[in-house]
């Protein structure tokens, strides 16, 4: 998460609701669908995320957000053609809509669509300077290199982490640098950055259920380490 601190991205991005009146149907709906991913029920994230879409009263731009949630719903749950699906519509309603680009590249990478997933990424990176989100461009970074980690390039997987770092200090940088140096059998290194990376977690109170399918699975195995 892209990742991926889902639940500072709905902290960063929801100024795009702060302009609506406040008794807005597809807005009152979001944030039902925001409330219910904060409580870990996705499936009712779902269904209230739907229901926004389907409103009539919502702009371009909360439609976009609509669509961008409940992608990052699906993405959680490993429904990942339908995740790509729903962050191609929120690109198309906001075509500079940075988060988007990111984890619809993120996704993209996972299911081996590595040309569109570069593409994707570089779209994300190009559109750090319109983004407020103070850990935008380091969340962007460090899922780019996923993507040199899923082929195998490891190296410009590590140059990408230590832009991320560059960018701005950001804990999750450390586990994606883990789990590159994991695959390239540099287990006492990966340890390192794990362990600095549960640090992180732990000092900040950020619960583990954040993460995506493929991110929870290298958690167990780098957890192995200890």
């Amino acid at each position: 998460m892209g990742s991926r601190y889902l639940n500072s991205i709905i902290a960063g991005l929801a100024a795009i609701l702060i302009t609506v009146p406040c008794l807005a149907g597809g807005v009152d709906l979001i944030r039902k669908g925001q409330e219910a991913e904060k409580a870990g029920n996705r499936n009712a994230a779902l269904e209230a995320y739907g229901q926004a879409i389907r409103a009539s009263d919502l702009t371009s731009t909360q439609l976009s957000f609509a669509y961008f949630r409940r992608g990052s719903v699906h993405g959680f749950l490993g429904n990942n053609i339908n995740g790509i699906d729903d962050f191609s519509k929120s690109i198309e309603l906001n075509p500079k809509y940075g988060p988007a680009y990111s984890l619809r590249g993120y996704l993209r990478g996972v299911v081996g669509q590595y040309e569109s997933a570069e593409k994707d990424h570089q779209a994300a990176i190009a559109l750090a300077a319109g983004e407020k989100w103070a850990d935008y461009l380091p969340w962007v970074l460090q899922h780019y290199a996923d993507l040199f980690r899923r082929r195998g390039e490891f190296n410009k997987a590590l140059e990408h982490c230590e832009k991320a770092l560059q960018a701005r200090p950001y804990s999750t940088v450390y586990f994606r640098r883990a789990w590159v140096y994991l695959d390239m059998g540099r287990n006492a290194q990966a340890k390192t950055d794990f362990d600095r990376f549960e640090q992180e977690m732990k000092r900040q109170g950020t619960s583990y259920d954040v993460f995506w399918p493929d991110e929870r699975g290298a958690i167990s195995r780098l957890r192995e380490l200890h």
